[in-house]
């Protein structure tokens, strides 16, 4: 008797010890690259039918004895096809005491995007009718996926975290300055683009590297957060804008660049779990504002 509950124990023991690592939070990251870990997070996030965000940028800059911070918070929920956005914000703006509310909704319809957008209480409505700026914002998830991996110069993991109930991997990855060629190229001649007369490729090679931070959850490589300082890109942007224009408005405008600090955080969860949302009325019944020219 004593032997047979020798051998159950033993048994029981060995069941339970396999149950556990059977159960255990697998780690997809285990073997990988972190080249190839940013490469399948970012896959699986562009292949996403729908995520939330949570968003916070800070900017700071001064002129002359002046200081001027600015801040905007908020989420963001995103469906990718058809395309269909919703933004809620708060912004705090140097001067105003209060900050500003702003609300934003962005859909496509019949080869158009719509842009809705409520501030401080009044809602305007802007069309852009741009098959261009359509396929940017449409792009295939490969396509923006190639786009970013030619772009990699650099991948670091710096160790694991925990966000939440979620076991990360955090990453420092570095684009080149390439990448900014490559997306204002894209965006040149639509509704929204930037004229080539200033932003060419002598300027844009002067941006530098895009560095930042990615966490990634090791049990799924879904993305769960991402830093970016941009404050050397924007002090950067303002000298090659100096550099390039010379009107008597760019010393001011390149002293605020000059002393730029400007960071960008977000958080993503409800990955294809996005609650889904209506426009209201008063949005859709909006006065309708143009878009300016942009010159190209």
């Amino acid at each position: 008797m004593k032997k047979s509950i020798g051998v159950f124990l033993v048994v029981l023991f060995c069941t339970l010890a396999l149950v556990a690592c059977s159960s255990g939070p697998k780690d997809l990251t285990k073997g990988k690259t972190p080249e190839k870990i940013v490469e399948e997070s970012f896959a699986k996030w562009y292949e996403l039918d729908s995520y939330d965000l949570d968003l916070n940028s800070q900017i700071k800059m001064s002129l002359g004895q002046q200081v001027m911070d600015m801040s905007m918070t908020g989420t963001i929920s995103a469906f990718q096809n058809p395309l269909k956005m919703k933004m809620v914000m708060d912004v705090a703006i140097p001067g105003m005491n209060e900050k500003v509310a702003m609300e934003q909704y962005m859909v496509e319809e019949e080869q158009k995007v719509i842009i809705y957008q409520q501030v401080q209480g009044m809602w305007q409505k802007m069309t852009i009718d741009d098959p261009a700026m359509l396929e940017l914002m449409s792009m295939d998830p490969r396509e923006n996926l190639k786009l970013f991996m030619d772009n990699l110069t650099e991948a670091e993991i710096l160790g694991e975290e925990t966000i939440g109930d979620k076991v990360t991997v955090k990453i420092k990855i570095v684009a080149s300055g390439k990448i900014f060629e490559d997306i204002f190229q894209d965006m040149a001649g639509t509704s929204l683009g930037i004229s080539d007369d200033i932003f060419d490729t002598e300027l844009l090679s002067q941006l530098g590297d895009m560095e930042y931070l990615i966490w990634i959850e090791k049990s799924t490589l879904e993305t769960v957060k991402c830093q970016m300082d941009l404050t050397e890109t924007m002090r950067n942007l303002g000298s090659a804008l100096a550099a390039k224009i010379s009107e008597p408005e760019m010393a001011e405008l390149q002293e605020l660049f000059s002393t730029m600090e400007m960071s960008l955080e977000y958080t993503v969860f409800n990955q294809n779990n996005v609650q889904d949302f209506t426009i209201p009325e008063e949005a859709k019944n909006a006065q309708e504002i143009t878009l300016p020219s942009t010159g190209a």
